[in-house]
């Protein structure tokens, strides 16, 4: 026999107690968390699957931006991994050394590439500075006891010139 569904007329409750609008309500109830609990689990599922696709490709080098492209359906691993290797042409490793994968001609070439003029003279300044030797007291007093305007250049610039214009 097949299971039925009776639509009650709405004047049923009327010979009852109250306990099937207790039922109803609770039945709605029921169903309205089971529907929240389904929509977390969901929730927690895809971050977990997430993470674990950061975790694989950060370990294997890759940026960690290729998990967007990976399917939800490609959630192990394993399936990861081979997933990886079927697309190597496409996908590049961050870290050539790290992956195992060779570096191009350019980046084992050493060269650097043309450096801006404003970063090598700061590059320049930095690599001449000198860090002060002693207390605040004994530099203070040096300064005081310069006597020509080429030794207060020495002391604060490192050269008698002062600083540089550029």
């Amino acid at each position: 026999m097949a299971n039925q569904e009776y639509d009650l007329p709405d004047d049923f409750d009327d010979y009852d107690d109250g306990a099937i609008s207790q039922v109803r309500k609770a039945h709605k109830a029921a169903t309205r968390r089971i529907k929240e609990l389904e929509g977390e689990l969901s929730s927690f599922r895809t971050e977990s699957r997430k993470r674990s696709v950061q975790e694989v490709l950060t370990s294997r080098g890759y940026n960690p931006k290729i998990a967007d492209l990976i399917p939800d359906s490609v959630t192990s691993e394993d399936e990861i991994t081979s997933w990886l290797d079927e697309r190597a042409d496409v996908f590049q490793p961050v870290n050539p050394a790290e992956s195992g994968v060779q570096a191009s001609e350019e980046q084992m070439s050493g060269q650097p590439s043309e450096v801006p003029p404003e970063i090598r003279r700061m590059s320049e300044v930095m690599n001449a500075g000198q860090a002060p030797t002693g207390d605040e007291s004994q530099i203070l007093a040096m300064i005081q006891a310069a006597s020509t305007p080429e030794e207060l250049n020495r002391l604060i610039f490192g050269n008698t010139s002062g600083p540089s214009a550029y």
